[in-house]
């Protein structure tokens, strides 16, 4: 099984719904935080920096989305932290499940990068 946190808005490279870190960057340099939440948001980000492996250099991912692996635990749990600021803040946030991926193009042990497909069998849960 697979998971991506997503907002409500398109992306501009991808054309599906924004992730949640790119929201949580949006929301991190828009002023709108206090000062915990604020160091809140730079603590998750810089773990997630520091514990989530990025594809190599030469991996070019235009319209591909991640997706975490159901198995990683302290990812999901992380990002769980940034939802609830993100909705605290006004943001919606909605939770795609998708138990097969068609278009898998990078993984590693915590997730996977893959272009969107009508194949992918994905299921919304708000």
């Amino acid at each position: 099984m697979y998971l991506r946190f997503v907002t409500t808005r398109i992306d501009k490279d991808s054309h599906r719904p924004q992730g949640v870190f790119v929201a949580s960057h949006a929301l991190f340099n828009s002023g709108d935080l206090t000062p915990d939440e604020w160091k809140h948001v730079r603590e998750i980000l810089n773990w997630f920096n520091a514990n989530l492996p990025t594809p190599p250099k030469n991996f070019t991912t235009g319209r591909a989305i991640f997706w975490f692996k159901s198995s990683a635990e302290e990812n999901i749990r992380n990002v769980w932290e940034l939802v609830h600021l993100l909705r605290q803040h006004g943001r919606y946030v909605e939770v795609h499940k998708c138990r097969r991926l068609g278009n898998i193009l990078w993984e590693d042990k915590f997730q996977v990068a893959a272009f969107p497909s009508k194949l992918d069998a994905r299921i919304t849960v708000q």
